[in-house]
């Protein structure tokens, strides 16, 4: 229930794209009537416009509803332009037709719609539904597309450890071992070489077996100090070594480097082997051109490393355990309790005594057998996983009237049997652990005559002691009867200083300590479940929420004999419903602001344009153009801002790297903020070295970068303010600031001023609008380019400093040059063009514009017709 509350809380932006206002209108009303979410709705009218808007939307919308017959395209056209790079629509698409037919459901279905119906017979609960169920297929699609490619890892992963365990069974010699085990990794990873290397002494290592495909074979004996210090360090370390290309890896010197060259070796990885915190063995991957490893390629070598490494001492050690067990079946043989011996990790029976036959009702049959092979009804049961545990952690099981069920008779009925016993490791002469013996005695007798008394109590027991919850059971008076060890975790206090004690006794503050008494007696007085919500101060994790539910326990009359509280931490719940509420006014934030900057700009040019209607050729006329261009270039860098956090939010933004100077740069930010500086009044001084500084950066982007930060001073910054920038060159780095005295930065919104959509609150007097974007762009763009951006401030009205820090570069051997181009200049050749959008009004004014600058030009509208148009018209340029 209280999933289905949160789903009806989370508000959704649904998009219709329909070119009929009443149409549009009706599906507005039917959703906000049909539907229990809070709905914000965005209108487009033709295909092309919805197309733009939803491929642009950050996020997308949560679901589109499409007309099937639109102006500019049909549905399935429509359906195809929103098709992203997994196959699927960026957001669910439910279409709507006025006739509704069959072929052209399927047709919009085939084409990545979740919906589709009519609007004859689409009532509000029925629209309301196909876009909820179209939401919900949507979603589910897309997680089962994503989960295909990390199932074929997983199964790619699983098939090469079956193939490598296939071959590495049955395995005793330890150089086969080794051999076997490169072939396969090297095969496997597609590497040049992998082999074996075991330190031996405190100076030396051997190379072993190893794999080679296009390389020199390494083997013999080597000097330990040849790996570096830096290599051994690491490696004795426990840590991987990996290396990518070695030709640019810091960590060697060029003497080294040389070295690894002449072994072809360009990209390697060391795993090693440590056994009591010593270096024991490395497993070497190489390669002989520069390679990157994977997560999943280096993770498959460590495993192989460990596992071949167990099994080769695994083999070095099985002859040296033969002796040590004949001398151990002859005392097995003796022993008056069951006894048996296990090997290896499949845990075969080796050996056994007569009471260990009499237990299992199995003769000698069973050795030579895996334990499951031989007793498959503890499949189910926690044997096999403590035979497990004790052979791999080497420590000791022993456990006392433990159940255990076998197949007993000529029926091989489930027989339940109650043992003391205890799994004693067996080592090796290495000190590994090669076995397991068992050794114990039958309980069952005794077992029986004591479950009966303890069964209730053990059942409740077992659920408290595997449960995170409280539990606590009340009688008449109030009192604890029973606690689980989960209060100790709530109150500090032990379980037995509850027992016997009502809480009131344990001094529980007055407020919670009322609401309980009176959900208790409520149970026991009603005979029916009671709730209670509360809050309570832990003594180590502070103050947390809980919800308790109190359930009475019946008598053999019928009567309520206790009371049985269940308790559960409920603070990452609350924390996550709050979670989602700032989540939500955020965004409700966001969309209001952008609403209104988007209309700011509107205003001037809508009356700009009225100005031109009534007076064309006035005075006033000449002063509005000024003034709708500004605005409309406001727009603009709005939209600007929008698309490029769009690209940086998609990874589609690129660099368009170049050689060029910090001081070129610093000329284009200045002139792109020169307006709004002046515009406001405020006093600019640059300060920058004399000497040219170079960088490796795109001009464009960087030259944003400044400008943001110059503009974001002006726009808080006091009319007649002072605003610095000033560079300095710091070694390998150069350091830019942009410090001003306005308006400042609160202390707890320093962390946070590159955040998206963060603004400060501002006055009135230097509200300048935005999104809050212009940060966020900034230290994306910076650290793209291999920077740092922080913002530091003394408070409010006490100014600001940003600082950037990017990489120098050497000075180039020529300083290069970039063509200036006058965008005022014009085309001295008239030429025939045609300007192809399927935008009418921006085709018309650009043909308008050409037309004037002396060309001829004509416009189409889409594909087929400019192809027309192409044909008969014979353009210079398109």
């Amino acid at each position: 229930m209280l999933h289905a509350d949160k789903e009806i809380l989370k508000p959704w932006c649904v998009f219709i794209i329909d070119d009929s206002p009443e149409d549009r209108s009706e599906i507005h009303r039917m959703l906000l009537s049909g539907s229990e979410r809070r709905l914000t709705f965005v209108e487009a009218e033709t295909a092309a416009a919805g197309i733009r808007a939803v491929l642009g939307a950050v996020p997308p919308p949560d679901c589109v509803v499409l007309d099937y017959n639109l102006p500019d395209m049909d549905a399935p056209e429509v359906l195809a332009a929103l098709i992203g790079s997994d196959g699927m629509p960026v957001c669910p698409v439910v279409v709507v037709t006025g006739v509704a037919r069959r072929e052209d459901g399927r047709r919009v279905l085939r084409a990545g719609a979740q919906n589709y119906i009519g609007k004859d017979w689409a009532g509000a609960q029925a629209l309301t539904r196909a876009l909820e169920n179209a939401c919900e297929g949507w979603a589910m699609a897309r997680e089962l597309r994503q989960g295909k490619d990390a199932l074929r890892l997983v199964a790619d992963r699983e098939t090469f450890r079956r193939v490598f365990g296939d071959a590495m069974r049955g395995l005793t010699d330890e150089h086969v071992i080794q051999q076997t085990a490169s072939d396969l990794l090297g095969a496997h990873l597609q590497a040049n070489r992998v082999m074996s290397v075991e330190v031996a002494g405190e100076e030396h290592v051997v190379v072993g077996p190893s794999y080679v495909s296009d390389v020199n074979r390494m083997a013999g004996i080597y000097r330990l100090e040849d790996y570096g210090p830096k290599l051994l360090a690491t490696l004795r370390s426990g840590e991987n070594v990996v290396v990518t290309d070695m030709r640019g890896d810091g960590n060697y010197s060029e003497s080294e480097k040389s070295a690894y060259a002449q072994m072809e070796i360009a990209a390697s990885l060391g795993i090693p082997i440590l056994k009591n915190g010593s270096l024991v063995a490395v497993l070497g991957v190489h390669q002989n051109v520069p390679r990157i490893w994977t997560s999943e390629e280096i993770a498959i070598a460590m495993e192989i490393a460990e596992r071949t490494w167990a099994a080769v001492e695994h083999a070095r050690a099985d002859a040296k355990v033969v002796a040590s067990r004949v001398q151990l079946s002859q005392i097995v043989a003796i022993m008056p309790s069951f006894s048996a011996v296990l090997k290896g990790p499949e845990h075969i029976f080796e050996l056994a005594n007569q009471s260990f036959y009499n237990l299992v009702q199995h003769g000698s049959e069973i050795l030579g057998k895996a334990c499951l092979e031989a007793l498959p009804e503890l499949a189910t049961q926690p044997f096999p996983d403590l035979l497990n545990k004790v052979y791999q952690t080497g420590e000791k099981f022993e456990a006392a009237g433990m159940s255990v069920f076998l197949r007993r008779g000529p029926l091989e009925v489930q027989t339940e049997i109650f043992v003391d016993f205890v799994y004693l490791p067996l080592r090796g002469a290495d000190g590994q652990v090669s076995g397991i013996f068992c050794h114990g005695v039958d309980r069952t007798a005794e077992v029986r005559a004591a479950q009966s008394l303890s069964m209730r109590e053990r059942a409740l027991r077992s659920l408290a002691d595997n449960t995170p919850d409280l539990l606590m059971r009340f009688d008449r008076q109030l009192r604890h009867v029973f606690v689980n060890s989960v209060v100790e975790k709530i109150t500090g206090r032990k379980v037995e200083e509850l027992l016997g004690k009502s809480n009131r006794e344990m001094d529980m503050p007055g407020y919670p300590c009322d609401q309980w008494d009176a959900a208790i007696n409520h149970v026991f007085e009603h005979g029916s479940h009671s709730s209670l919500d509360f809050e309570w101060a832990t003594p180590n994790a502070g103050v947390r929420y809980y919800s308790s539910r109190l359930v009475p326990e019946f008598n053999d009359d019928g009567g309520v004999e206790s009371v049985l509280g269940v308790t559960h931490d409920v603070t990452r719940r609350r924390a996550f419903e709050q979670q989602l509420a700032d989540q939500a006014r955020r965004k409700d934030e966001f969309l209001a602001t952008l609403a209104h900057e988007l209309r700011n700009p509107l205003a001037p040019i809508r009356t700009g344009l009225q100005v031109l209607k009534l007076a064309p050729d006035s005075a006033a006329a000449a002063r509005i153009l000024p003034v709708m261009e500004r605005q409309l270039g406001q727009m603009v860098r709005l939209i600007d801002d929008l698309l490029d956090v769009s690209r940086i939010n998609s990874g589609k933004i690129a660099l368009r790297l170049e050689r060029l100077s910090l001081q070129e740069v610093v000329a284009s930010a200045l002139e792109a903020s020169r307006p709004l500086i002046d515009a406001a009044g405020h006093s600019l001084s640059v300060d920058l070295p004399t000497d040219l500084v170079w960088l490796e950066a795109d001009p464009t982007r960087l030259s944003q970068v400044l400008s943001n930060l110059l503009s974001n001073s002006a726009k808080y910054t006091w009319t007649g303010g002072q605003i610095h920038l000033a560079a300095t060159l710091l070694g390998e780095e150069v350091c830019i600031t942009v410090t001003d005295n306005g308006a400042g930065i609160p202390e707890d919104m320093l962390s946070g001023v590159f955040d998206m959509f963060t603004q400060i609150k501002r006055t009135l007097d230097r509200a300048e609008g935005g999104l809050g974007l212009g940060l966020s762009l900034v230290k994306t763009l910076v650290q793209l380019h291999g920077g740092t951006v922080r913002a530091d401030s003394p408070g409010i009205d006490q100014g600001s400093k940003f600082t950037v820090t990017l990489p120098a570069v050497p000075r180039p051997d020529s300083q290069p040059t970039r063509a200036a181009i006058d965008p005022t200049s014009k085309m001295t050749d008239s030429r025939r063009i045609l300007v192809v959008d399927d935008n009418v009004d921006a085709a018309e004014t650009m043909v308008m514009l050409l037309d004037l600058s002396g060309h001829e030009a004509r416009s189409a509208y889409d594909g087929q017709q400019a192809l027309d148009v192409a044909f008969s018209f014979r353009p210079d340029l398109v």
